[in-house]
C-alpha cells in the first residue's frame, strides 16, 4: 500500500494514546474496549495522518482476497466503532474524516513521541553497506513491480472484452409507488407482472398484483393473514397462502382477480413459501401436524387429486421452508432451519425428492425464499452471512457464495423470472424498533405516558432492566450482528457487552447486577453464556450438549440458571444448573420454556412453545397448572412476574395492542396502557414493580425493488 508508513509505537492525540504493537487504546490513562478491526482502521489511518486511506486500501488490508463478506457494511460499522470509541463525529469530526466516495483521512493533531524520534533518527543513520544493500534491494524491488505491471498490462489487451460483452450497466429502481409494506414479491414467468403481500394498516391488506415498470396495481385479496404468492407457469393463477385462527391454508385466484379457490388445508407451523411446479402438476410447501408443530418438512400437494406426499425429512427440531422448483423442473432448493430460527442454511435436491445436498454452512439467518437464475444454475437468497441482511447467490453444484451485484439495503426475498433473464426483484426492508418506559402509579394504572428509553440506532429487542434500576440490557443489531448492550435508563451510558459475531440475546441481570446471562448461537444449536458487566469475557455453560438451549434466567439467590432446552422430537423443557458447575436437572414434564423464579422463591412460572400460555409448579417438583391463556406460544418473552399478577403484551389486531395485567387475586385481566403504535418483541418489569420497559415500533417500511440487466 503507497505512502503507509511506520509510526512510532505509541501515538498520542488529544487525550488518546494508541499503542500500536499492544493493539490498545488508552483515554485518559484508561483502556478503551476496541475490537480488532476498527483498530486496525485506526492503525492504517495513523500511519498516514493527514493522508486519504481508500476504501480499496482499507479491503486488502483488513479483509483477505479470499474472503466472502459484505465490505461496505463491515467497513461501515468498523469505522462506526471507531468514531464511537474516539466520541467522535461523522458529520462534525475531530478524528476521522469522511472523503465521499474515496475513504477516510486522520485530520487529529499528533503529539510528538521524544522517546520514538530518538529511536527513530537513531535507526536513521545506516552504515554505507547497509544504505548500498537497501538501494540494490529498491532498484529489484521496482524492477519486479514494472515486468508485474507490464505483464497485466499485455495480458490484459490480449484479452480484454469487446465492447459489445461488457456487462449492461445494472440499474436499481423501486417498483411499486404504494403505502404501507410491499413484501414477498413474486414475478410472473414472463416477467412482466409481480405479485406481493401489501399492507398499509387499513382495508388495502391482502394479495396484490401489478405490472413490472407500470403504476398501477390490483387488490387480488383482502385478508390480513394471507403471504406468499407463487405464479402459475402459465401465468394465468397465483396461489398464496393464508394463516388464520392456527389454521394454514393454500388457496388460488385468477391473476387479474375472481374467485378464490382453496386447495389446502392443515395446521399453522412455523414455515412458509410456496413454489408452483413447471409443469403445473404440483405445489411445493411447507407442512406439520399438530403432534409436534416444532418439525416441518417440504410436501407436494397434487392439483388433481389434492393428495400430499413428504419429499423431505429434517431432523427432529428442523424446520425445511421455502420450497422453489428450478425453471427446467429438475431441483428444488430450500431452507432448513432449527426451531430457534436463527441457524439457516440453503439445501438442494432433486425436484421429487431424495438425497439432499446442503450449500451453505452458515448457521445464519434467511430472509424470505430462495429463487433460481433462469439457466438453473444458481440460487439467489438472501441472508446475513455479511453481518447485515443481503443478497447472495450460490451455484447449485456447490461452491463459496458470493455478494449480488446491485441490490443495496435490508434486501430479502429474491424473485427471478423463469423465462426473461436479466431481471430480479427483492424486498427491502428498513426499520426502527425503540424500548419505552411507562411508570405505574399501582399494580393496576400507569402514571402517565410511556417515554422513550433507548432511541439509538439500530433495532432492538427482549429490554430487561437491571435489579436497582438504573440500567437495560437488550439486544441490538447496532453494528450488524445481534449482540448484548446496555444503557442507563436516561438513554445514555450505552456500551457493547458481547462482540461475537452471530446472534446474541435474552440477556437476564444476576440478582446482584454483577453478571448476564444471555443465549448464543455459535453454530446449528443455541447455548447459554454468562458474562461479567462491564468489562467481562463471556463464556458458556454446560448445558445439554446437541440442544437448543435457550432464554436463561436466574434463580432468586444467584446460584441457579434455569432455561429452556430441546432435544430431538420431545418439546421444549425447563431445566436449571448450578453456576458454579454441575449437571443440568430438568424440572417439567410436559414442556416449558423462558422459565421466571417467583420472588418467594417457592413456584416457577413458564410458557410452553408449542402449546402456548404462561404455566406454574413449585419449584421442588409438582403438579403443574395453567395461570394465563393469552400468551401465544411464540410470545414467550412478552410477559412479566409481579406482586400481584403477570403483565404481558396484548398483540391483537392494531389498534387493540396493549400491555394488560393478570390479576393473580381475581384471576381476571385488565389493560393498564393501549399502546399506540405496534409492540416488539419484550417486555420486563422493574425489581420495585414502578416501571415497565417494552419495545415499539417507530419506524417500518418495506419496498419493491427492481435490478434491470441483473446477471
Amino acid at each position: 500500500m503507497p505512502g503507509i508508513q511506520s509510526p512510532a509505537e505509541k501515538v498520542r492525540f488529544d487525550v488518546f494514546e494508541v499503542d500500536l504493537r499492544a493493539g490498545e487504546l488508552h483515554r485518559d490513562g484508561r483502556r478503551i474496549k476496541l475490537q480488532e478491526q476498527p483498530f486496525r482502521v485506526l492503525s492504517l489511518l495513523l500511519q498516514r495522518t493527514g493522508g486519504v486511506v481508500t476504501r480499496e486500501e482499507l479491503r486488502e488490508r483488513l479483509w483477505p482476497v479470499d474472503t466472502f463478506v459484505d465490505f461496505d457494511h463491515g467497513l461501515n460499522s468498523a469505522v462506526a466503532r471507531l468514531r464511537e470509541a474516539l466520541r467522535d463525529s461523522a458529520e462534525k469530526p475531530r478524528f476521522i474524516e469522511t472523503i465521499a466516495k474515496r475513504g477516510y483521512r486522520f485530520i487529529g493533531q499528533i503529539e510528538a513521541d521524544k522517546d520514538s524520534e530518538r529511536t527513530s533518527a537513531d535507526a536513521a543513520a545506516p552504515t554505507s553497506d547497509k544504505r548500498k544493500r537497501l538501494i540494490s534491494t529498491r532498484i529489484w524491488v521496482g524492477v519486479t513491480i514494472c515486468l508485474g505491471l507490464l505483464s497485466t498490462v499485455s495480458i490484459w489487451a490480449l484479452y480484454r472484452p469487446s465492447p459489445d460483452a461488457q456487462l449492461a450497466k445494472i440499474e436499481v429502481v423501486p417498483l411499486i409507488g404504494l403505502r404501507g409494506f410491499q413484501a414477498t414479491p413474486a414475478l410472473s414467468p414472463d416477467g412482466t407482472l409481480v405479485a406481493f403481500r401489501q399492507s398499509d394498516g387499513a382495508k388495502n391488506t391482502g394479495i396484490y398484483a401489478a405490472v413490472v415498470g407500470g403504476d398501477r396495481s390490483i387488490q387480488l385479496t383482502s385478508d390480513s393473514g394471507d403471504c406468499c404468492p407463487t405464479w402459475s407457469p402459465d401465468g394465468h393463477e397465483i396461489a398464496f397462502t393464508r394463516y388464520s385462527d392456527k389454521v394454514f391454508s393454500i388457496l388460488t385466484v385468477p391473476a387479474l382477480g375472481g374467485t378464490e379457490r382453496r386447495l389446502y388445508r392443515g395446521p399453522s407451523h412455523m414455515g412458509g413459501g410456496l413454489s408452483w411446479s413447471p409443469d403445473g402438476n404440483l405445489i411445493a410447501f411447507s407442512q406439520s401436524n399438530e403432534s409436534d408443530p416444532t418439525r416441518v418438512w417440504i410436501a407436494v400437494l397434487s392439483l388433481s387429486d389434492s393428495s400430499t406426499r413428504e419429499i423431505t425429512s429434517p431432523p427432529p427440531g428442523s424446520l425445511d421452508r421455502a420450497p422453489m422448483y428450478s425453471p427446467d423442473g429438475k431441483s428444488m432448493a430450500f431452507i432448513r432451519s432449527t426451531v430457534a430460527g436463527v441457524s439457516n442454511d440453503i439445501y438442494v435436491m432433486a425436484a421429487n425428492g431424495g438425497h439432499v445436498k446442503r450449500l451453505t454452512f452458515d448457521h445464519r439467518p434467511i430472509g424470505g425464499s430462495p429463487a433460481w437464475t433462469t439457466d438453473s444454475n444458481e440460487i439467489v437468497f438472501s441472508s446475513a452471512r455479511g453481518a447485515a441482511m443481503g443478497l447472495w447467490r450460490v451455484a447449485a453444484r456447490g461452491c463459496i457464495p458470493r455478494p449480488v451485484a446491485g441490490p443495496v439495503g435490508q434486501g430479502g426475498w429474491p424473485t427471478i423470472p423463469a423465462n426473461r433473464e436479466n431481471t430480479l426483484v427483492y424486498e427491502e426492508g428498513t426499520s426502527k424498533y425503540d424500548i419505552w418506559r411507562i411508570q405505574l402509579k399501582d399494580a393496576k394504572h400507569s402514571q402517565g405516558k410511556p417515554s422513550p428509553l433507548v432511541s439509538e440506532k439500530g433495532d432492538k429487542m427482549r429490554p430487561e432492566l437491571s435489579p436497582d434500576g438504573k440500567k437495560v440490557a437488550f439486544e441490538s443489531d447496532r453494528l450488524g450482528f445481534w449482540d448484548i448492550w446496555t444503557c442507563d435508563v436516561d438513554g445514555s451510558g450505552c456500551e457493547q457487552i458481547t462482540s461475537l459475531h452471530g446472534t446474541a440475546g435474552r440477556a437476564r441481570w444476576s440478582p446482584d447486577g454483577r453478571y448476564i446471562a444471555f443465549e448464543f448461537h455459535p453454530n446449528e444449536r443455541s447455548e447459554i453464556y454468562v458474562v461479567e458487566v462491564p468489562g467481562g469475557v463471556p463464556r458458556p455453560l454446560p448445558t445439554i450438549p446437541g440442544a437448543d438451549n435457550l432464554s436463561p434466567s436466574w434463580s432468586r439467590d444467584g446460584k441457579w440458571i434455569y432455561f429452556g432446552s430441546k432435544s430431538g422430537t420431545e418439546a421444549f423443557q425447563v431445566w436449571r444448573m448450578p453456576l458454579q458447575g454441575g449437571s443440568p436437572i430438568r424440572l417439567t414434564k410436559d414442556g416449558g420454556i423462558s422459565p421466571v423464579e417467583s420472588a418467594d422463591g417457592r413456584y416457577l412460572y413458564y410458557s410452553k412453545f408449542e402449546q402456548g400460555g404462561v404455566w406454574r409448579m413449585p419449584v421442588q417438583g409438582g403438579e403443574e397448572s395453567q395461570v394465563l391463556s393469552e400468551v401465544d406460544g411464540d410470545g414467550w418473552p412478552n410477559w412479566a412476574l409481579g406482586s400481584e399478577g403477570i403483565y404481558f403484551l396484548k398483540f391483537g389486531k392494531f389498534p387493540d395492542a396493549a400491555i394488560a395485567l393478570w390479576d393473580a387475586a381475581t384471576g381476571k385481566t385488565q389493560v393498564v396502557w393501549s399502546l399506540e403504535k405496534k409492540p416488539g418483541w419484550g417486555l420486563s418489569l422493574s425489581a420495585d414493580g414502578k416501571s415497565i420497559v417494552y419495545v415499539q415500533d417507530e419506524f417500518a417500511e418495506s419496498n419493491l425493488m427492481l435490478v434491470r440487466n441483473f446477471r
